[in-house]
């Protein structure tokens, strides 16, 4: 087996079009030449976590083989990482409080039904968000059905929209720590949101480029109110423009589309009508219009020189889309920082912290085993490797390190030592699904198919009573059904081999 890419190494241009198309062709995703680095750090943190020794059986994996499902989940995880943060944008969030919230209470005030979907809901502060302004809004809201819709193809973002837990850097705007005391606790280092808030909102997984809306199964009929903002800038125009003729269909008359500030218009907003506000614009249904068909294409001409482009597609131009880096928080300690950075997708600057505190001794072995985790996220194994036995020196337990560890040096090929350092894991915690489930994986890879078989056998037990949209611990996002499946039909693949080598 080949060691992984090399610390810092490029994807080539041919694994960056492929790559590309595999995530317009299922998701919409559009990675132009500008967000090509972006496009590379994903990768490389999802390709870190994966089993496969190089980009080429990477590729193969997620197209082809029985776990490929499972890998692409976690690949659109990390290509869809959006940090967020409550009532962002106070011009609209002025606009619904003062404007489109008030006339759809009035107009629903009879049934005393609402229905609103947050499309692209991230780890969920938008839908929290108009969940608060309602409960100030309606003395009576309890006696309202009121319908919260919070979707998103990000499963580790839905996961933790569903905890209802924030840090401090969620709360930047004015209005959001005016009702904190009201709506929040503190818990450690991060603010949990009442329950009564929390159970206003149901959260869906749903991809946006799909056809699964507007329909009953997903619930997406008849909404009074649709916030998709800042999410077809990662679409191509082809993808939008099907997007938003699904958002009209999805609305009854009256109803209203907030999209954030940097999407596309020209003429993919044609179907509505334009209603100004203070600083902001804002789109609302109004009757009936014809709808124009969209075809969506894989269109290579799009990354490439724009004197490639044909005449009938004229270059769309991609915003440029940047995080905010937070600023330093006195009352969150620097390793909770570092975990905040990784958990939205940025290790680098997360590095940079961790390796400051190695620097003021005593050093706790959880900053080794972050360390750890954003070296491996990196490609820089050698130095995941260091920081992982650095941890375990300082405490032989340190579950999270061995598994670090394990995955390291198996993309070193160094597949007993990593079998041995899986097989802690385990003894440490027996409900370990993850450890089992890679366990088996290299038993298989050392050509161990009996002690393979039982150990994904051990982890299909495990996941039997877990509901469905539970995300398994340190999977990336990876959901108990989706790992159930990769499961049987592992089980399934290795059986029909082992009956094969004995024919």
């Amino acid at each position: 087996m080949q060691k992984k890419t090399a610390p810092h190494a490029s994807l080539g241009y041919g694994d960056y079009l492929r790559f590309s198309k595999l995530l317009l062709d299922r998701y919409g995703l559009y990675f132009s030449e500008r967000r090509r680095p972006e496009l590379e750090s994903a990768i490389y943190h999802a390709f870190a976590a994966s089993p496969a020794a190089d980009f080429n059986e990477y590729y193969t994996l997620l197209v082809e083989r029985s776990d490929g499902g499972m890998e692409m989940e976690r690949l659109v995880n990390a290509v869809t990482i959006n940090e967020t943060y409550f009532f962002r944008d106070a011009a609209q969030f002025d606009a619904l409080t003062n404007s489109v919230l008030p006339e759809l209470i009035e107009r629903r005030r009879m049934l005393r039904t609402l229905r609103i979907w947050s499309a692209g809901c991230s780890s969920g502060e938008e839908p929290y968000s108009i969940a608060m302004l309602l409960r100030d809004m309606l003395p009576d809201v309890d006696e309202w059905s009121i319908t919260i819709l919070a979707t998103d193809v990000n499963t580790a973002a839905l996961d933790r929209a569903r905890q209802g837990l924030f840090g401090d850097w969620a709360f930047r705007e004015a209005r959001a720590k005016d009702m904190r005391p009201r709506y929040f606790r503190r818990v450690g280092a991060r603010w949990e949101l009442h329950p009564e808030v929390r159970r206003m909102v149901t959260f869906n997984r749903l991809n946006l480029a799909g056809t699964e809306y507007p329909s009953y199964a997903t619930n997406t009929m008849f909404m009074d109110l649709i916030l998709c903002r800042n999410v077809t800038i990662y679409f191509s125009e082809f993808v939008t423009s099907a997007v938003v003729d699904r958002f009209y269909d999805t609305l009854t008359d009256g109803g209203w589309l907030v999209v954030g500030h940097s999407e596309l218009s020209l003429n993919v907003y044609r179907r509505f009508q334009t209603r100004n506000f203070p600083n902001t614009v804002l789109y609302q249904r109004n009757g009936p219009a014809p709808a124009q068909s969209v075809e969506w294409q894989w269109p290579p001409q799009q990354i490439e020189p724009p004197a490639a482009l044909p005449k009938t597609a004229p270059p769309v131009t991609m915003p440029a889309v940047s995080l905010p880096t937070p600023p330093p928080a006195p009352d969150v300690s620097p390793l909770e920082q570092a975990r905040q950075l990784v958990e939205f997708g940025r290790s680098e600057e997360a590095r940079t912290l961790l390796l400051a505190l190695t620097q003021s001794p005593p050093v706790s072995a959880d900053v080794y085993i972050l360390l750890g985790q954003t070296c491996a996220n990196l490609g820089d194994l050698e130095a995941a490797e260091r920081w992982c036995r650095e941890a375990l020196r300082r405490n032989k337990l340190a579950l999270e390190a061995y598994y670090t560890l394990a995955l390291v040096l198996q993309h070193q090929a160094r597949l007993s030592e990593a079998i041995e350092a899986l097989k802690k894991v385990v003894y440490i915690d027996r409900n370990d699904v993850l450890g089992h489930f890679s366990l088996a994986r290299l038993y298989y890879q050392n050509g161990l198919a009996p002690a393979a078989l039982k150990s994904l056998e051990n982890a299909r037990r495990l996941l039997e009573t877990q509901p469905d949209d539970t995300v398994v611990a340190r999977s990336g996002g990876v959901t108990v059904k989706r790992l159930r499946d990769a499961i049987t039909r592992q089980q399934q693949q290795w059986l029909r081999k082992q009956e094969g080598n004995k024919a």
